[in-house]
């Protein structure tokens, strides 16, 4: 290949010298010349693509020789430690260079017939005669959900109902304030009269399982290669991807075809002045502090309440300055607030949750909430299922990771309640 690329070069530059040297050389030899220039270009460009694929591939190859050869030695390593008797402390399962970390890479390798990843799926996934189904290890399956729950803020802001079976949830909620009980029978409270009879009103409400799903491709040579650093990048990146869905239904989910959220449901059922608060000439957290007083009045204490709102809100109110150039000091003390480590994480004893997927046309507003007035559902819980067989993945030497999930939220019941308290021009 090398002495193909010579020849195409020599013949590049004897044409080139030919068009440089010969001053009476006619048009149609000029023509035929950049022609041949042109076509000899595009053969070198291949030949030379073709060789530096080649040196790839044969680096590819060392390179996987050397990691075999890697896990013999350990492989001999081990068994003579077991033959010395030295006991093995490690609480994690590993085999050759598979372990709890990256044990994704091992299912694609076992098809490979490689003898670790086949004896390392056997150990760890533990496939059971009478199900059929394969076993996964329980802190691999927390790990996914506590990513979500890290795009997702509102994951720690209401109740996760999980495992939920069948097409959606009937929500029953009270329509009827709770007023004061009566002494018996009535005023007078004679001995022996009749108690006093409240009847309330439900509403109901349902909360629909929508499926959130998405595909990740990846290499089988990158799986085999990075020691588990691409499957923990698949599944941050699925993670991410699916939070972020979340925590947009569950503020802004349309409600039709999606999950109700809660600015959808204000517009709808709850978008009056009575439940508004605006910031008029004082500070941040004193307009949040009348919406905290708003909810009190109708009942829900603040001890239930949790605000949310954008980092660029949070970040003002945290750093506000009084007057001109802080001419009044800080809004909120520094040493219990801007300046501290961490900084403020509630507001007149109310917890502050930032949402990083906060609606834009939303800026300047916060939700001073009820938590215990809305739930989460889902259906069979956050997984990542692994396939190298859909569609033409096979013959691409590629694994699929698709991760789904399904979701329910339904903000109707907390925002007819009254539940809800915005306070905008933050």
């Amino acid at each position: 290949m090398n002495e193909k690329a010579g020849q195409l070069r020599k013949e590049l530059a004897d044409l080139a010298t030919e068009m440089r040297d010969k001053s009476d050389i006619g048009l149609d030899r000029i023509e035929a010349i950049e022609a041949e220039i042109t076509a000899k270009s595009a053969q070198l460009d291949t030949v030379e693509m073709e060789e530096r694929q080649a040196a790839i591939d044969a680096q590819l190859a060392d390179l996987d020789g050397r990691i075999k050869a890697f896990s013999r030695d350990a492989a001999r390593t081990k068994a003579s430690a077991i033959l010395a008797g030295v006991e093995n402390t490690s609480s994690m399962k590993s085999v050759g260079r598979y372990n709890e970390t990256n044990f994704l890479s091992a299912l694609v390798a076992r098809r490979t017939g490689d003898t670790d990843a086949q004896e390392f799926v056997k150990a760890v996934l533990g496939i059971s005669d009478l199900t059929g189904q394969a076993i996964v290890p329980g802190n691999f399956v927390a790990s996914l959900v506590e990513q979500i729950a890290l795009v997702n803020p509102y994951r720690r802001v209401f109740e996760v109902i999980s495992g939920v079976s069948g097409a959606g949830v009937s929500i029953p909620y009270e329509l009827t304030a709770v007023s004061a009980a009566f002494l018996q029978g009535g005023t007078t409270g004679a001995f022996g009269s009749n108690k006093d009879v409240r009847d309330w009103t439900f509403g109901a409400a349902t909360a629909t399982l929508y499926t959130i799903a998405q595909i990740a491709d990846v290499g089988n040579q990158l799986l085999r290669q990075s020691n588990g650093g691409a499957e923990r990048s698949a599944r941050r990146r699925l993670a991410g991807s699916i939070g972020m869905t979340e925590a947009t239904f569950v503020t802004s989910g349309t409600g039709s075809g999606q999950p109700n959220g809660i600015f959808t449901a204000i517009v709808a059922h709850g978008n009056v002045p009575s439940m508004k608060t605006a910031l008029s000439s004082e500070p941040r957290a004193a307009a949040i502090g009348r919406g905290i007083g708003v909810l009190e009045s109708r009942g829900v204490m603040a001890d239930n309440l949790v605000i949310v709102m954008g980092p660029t809100d949070y970040w003002e109110l945290a750093s506000e300055g009084l007057g001109s150039s802080y001419a009044g000091g800080w809004a909120i003390d520094p040493a219990g607030g801007a300046a501290a480590n961490p900084p403020i994480t509630s507001v007149w004893g109310v917890p502050i949750f930032r949402d990083p997927n906060w609606p834009t046309a939303k800026a300047g507003t916060a939700l001073v909430m009820d938590r215990t007035a809305c739930d989460i559902f889902t259906g069979q819980e956050y997984r990542i299922d692994v396939s190298s067989e859909g569609g033409n993945r096979f013959d691409q030497n590629i694994t699929g990771f698709r991760a789904e999930e399904e979701f329910a939220f339904n903000a109707e019941p907390m925002i007819k309640t009254g539940r809800v308290q915005e306070v905008t021009g933050l």
